[in-house]
C-alpha cells in the first residue's frame, strides 16, 4: 500500500497531476517527481506557447450545479472555499514571492457569474434538478441562484446590487425572449493557466520535484517486471533514454491517457470541443467595457439534441482583450494519436456563428481571430477513473477525468483512493470499463465508430466567414483573420 515512505512518480504536470501531488507533499510524503514533456517553468501553462493540454487555457469555467450528482456539487463547493483563499493569499503577497507571470492583481476565481441559458419557454429537466438539489442540500448557496423570468427571483437579484440587476436582464432578447434558465452568482471563472502556475508553485514549497521539457520530462514508456501472473510497475524510463524508478507511478496524462496504458483504452478516451477566439482592438473600449467580467458572467446555451444540438457558451474578455467561446455536443474522438488540427469542425462552427451572431452581432465586425481544438478526457460514466489498475500489484495507478474546477481539492481525494482509504467518492471513481450491450457514454463504439475525428467534415478558410441576420440588424460577412503560419494549440 502506499504510504508516505513511497517513492512516487506522476506522469502528468496537468490539474490531476498538480492537486495529487500537492496533497502527497502536504501529508508528508518525501519523494514525489512530476514528470511532463511540457516546459512549464518556462511557458507558464500558456497554450499560445505551446502547452497543448486542457489544463493549458486562458480560462475556464467554475460551476457548482451538477444536478443528482451530489457528490459532484459538494466537491466543487469545497474547492471553491480553497480557491477564494488562494485569492486572498496571492493578493495579501509581495509580488516577489509569486511565481511568473502572476501578480497581486491576479484573481484564480472570479466570481462573475454564470448564466445557464437553454431554448424554449420552459425551464429544461436539467436545470430544475439542478436548482433542486442545490435547495435541498446547499440552500446558502442557492440563494445565489435566480430563475429568468421569475419576478420574486428578478427582485432578489436586483438586491444584490445593480451589477446582478443588469446580468440578470443580459440575455432577455435572445431568441425574442424564448428561453428559459437561471443566473448562478457563486460561479465564474478560473484563469487557467495561471492556476496551474500556483499550483507548480505551492507543490514546489512543498518538496515536490518536477522533471519538465523534451526529452527528460518526456515519459517513452513504463519500466514494469512479470510477476507470476501478474506485473509490477517499476518506474518510467523518459526519451533521454534515462530510467526512474519508484514505488508507484501515478498516470495522470488527462486525454493521452489511453495512449500511455493501452488497457485504459475501454475505460476513458480524448474527445474534443471546439474553441473559437475574438481579439477585441484597444480601441474598442465599448467592447472591452461590454464584455468586462463586471459587466457580464459567463453564459452557457443548450439547444437540441444530437447532430444539430448545440451546447457551448461564452466568457468575459480577459486583461489582454481576449473573448473565448467554446462548443461541445456530438462528442468526437481522435483514437490513434491527438495530433495538431488546424481548423475546427465545420457543424460545430456553423452552430457557434449562429448562436455568438445572435446574441451579439456587433462582434461580427471584428471577426473570429483564432481558434483550437481543446482535447479533454471523457469515462464511460463521465465520472473520473482514479484507481490502482487492475494486474499491476498496486504499483500503477490512473487518475483522471475531466475537472479543472476542482484544482485545489482534488488531491485530498485521491490521496484516499491511493492509500486506500474508502470515501463517499470510491464507487464512483474505480476502475472500470465497457459494458457489452451497454450504452457507454459512445465508448462501447470502439476505434471504428462514427466519432472518429477522421470521418469529420473540417472547416475550409471558405467556411471561415461570420455571418449574422437578425430583427433590424444588416447582414455581414466578413472573413475570419486567420493568423499567417499560427497553429492550432490542442
Amino acid at each position: 500500500m502506499t504510504t508516505p515512505q513511497s517513492r512516487v512518480i506522476i506522469v502528468g504536470g496537468g490539474v490531476f497531476g498538480l492537486s495529487t501531488a500537492l496533497w502527497l507533499a502536504r501529508s508528508g510524503y518525501k519523494d514525489v517527481t512530476i514528470f511532463d514533456r511540457c516546459n512549464f517553468d518556462t511557458n507558464y501553462y500558456n497554450p499560445a506557447d505551446g502547452c497543448d493540454g486542457a489544463s493549458a487555457d486562458i480560462n475556464k469555467i467554475f460551476r457548482a450545479t451538477y444536478g443528482s450528482q451530489e457528490h459532484s456539487q459538494d466537491l466543487a463547493l469545497e474547492a471553491r472555499d480553497i480557491w477564494l483563499e488562494w485569492n486572498r493569499s496571492i493578493k495579501e503577497s509581495h509580488p516577489s514571492d509569486l511565481p511568473r507571470p502572476l501578480t497581486p492583481e491576479d484573481e484564480l476565481l472570479t466570481l462573475c457569474g454564470v448564466y445557464h441559458l437553454a431554448d424554449g419557454p420552459d425551464m429544461i429537466p436539467r436545470y430544475v434538478e439542478n436548482l433542486r438539489v442545490m435547495e435541498d442540500t446547499a440552500p446558502s448557496f442557492r440563494d445565489l441562484q435566480f430563475i429568468k423570468d421569475n419576478a420574486a427571483d428578478e427582485k432578489r437579484a436586483g438586491a444584490r446590487g445593480t451589477e446582478w440587476a443588469k446580468k440578470y436582464h443580459l440575455f432577455d432578447q435572445f431568441k425574442n425572449g424564448a428561453t428559459n434558465g437561471f443566473l448562478d452568482a457563486g460561479s465564474g471563472i478560473t484563469l487557467a493557466d495561471k492556476a496551474c502556475v500556483y499550483a507548480r508553485h505551492l507543490c514546489q514549497k512543498a518538496g515536490v520535484k518536477f522533471v519538465l521539457g523534451r526529452p527528460h520530462g518526456e515519459l517513452d514508456r513504463l519500466i514494469t517486471e512479470e510477476i507470476g501472473t501478474s506485473k509490477q510497475v517499476k518506474g518510467i524510463k523518459t526519451r533521454d533514454g534515462l530510467t526512474h524508478f519508484a514505488d508507484l507511478v501515478v498516470v495522470a496524462c488527462g486525454p493521452w491517457t489511453a495512449g500511455v496504458l493501452p488497457e485504459a483504452s475501454r475505460s476513458v478516451e480524448a474527445t474534443m470541443g471546439t474553441v473559437m477566439f475574438i481579439d477585441i482592438p484597444e480601441d474598442r473600449k465599448d467592447l472591452r467595457e461590454k464584455f468586462h467580467p463586471d459587466n457580464i458572467p459567463v453564459w452557457r446555451f443548450i439547444q437540441g439534441e444530437g447532430e444539430g444540438g448545440y451546447e457551448g457558451g461564452g466568457f468575459p474578455i480577459t486583461r489582454e482583450g481576449r473573448l473565448k467561446f467554446g462548443f461541445r455536443a456530438r462528442k468526437i474522438i481522435q483514437q490513434k494519436r491527438i495530433q495538431p488540427i488546424h481548423t475546427v469542425p465545420l457543424y460545430g462552427l456553423e452552430l457557434m456563428k449562429q448562436v455568438i451572431g445572435g446574441l451579439f452581432p456587433e462582434l461580427a465586425e471584428i471577426g473570429f481571430t483564432d481558434s483550437r481544438l481543446c482535447w479533454y478526457t471523457d469515462s464511460i460514466d463521465n465520472e473520473f477513473v482514479i484507481d490502482y489498475v487492475p494486474g499491476y500489484s498496486d504499483s500503477l495507478f490512473i487518475c483522471t477525468g475531466h475537472g479543472f474546477k476542482f484544482l485545489p481539492i482534488l488531491g485530498k481525494y485521491v490521496k484516499n483512493q491511493l492509500e486506500k482509504v474508502p470515501d463517499r467518492f470510491t464507487p464512483f471513481w474505480k476502475w472500470r470499463s465497457v459494458e457489452e450491450g451497454k450504452n457507454c457514454n459512445g465508448l462501447e463504439e470502439g476505434e471504428a465508430g462514427p466519432r472518429e475525428m477522421s470521418k469529420l467534415k473540417l472547416a475550409k478558410p471558405q467556411d471561415f466567414q461570420f455571418t449574422v441576420k437578425g430583427s433590424g440588424t444588416s447582414s455581414n460577412s466578413l472573413r475570419l483573420n486567420v493568423r499567417s503560419g499560427e497553429k492550432s494549440q490542442l
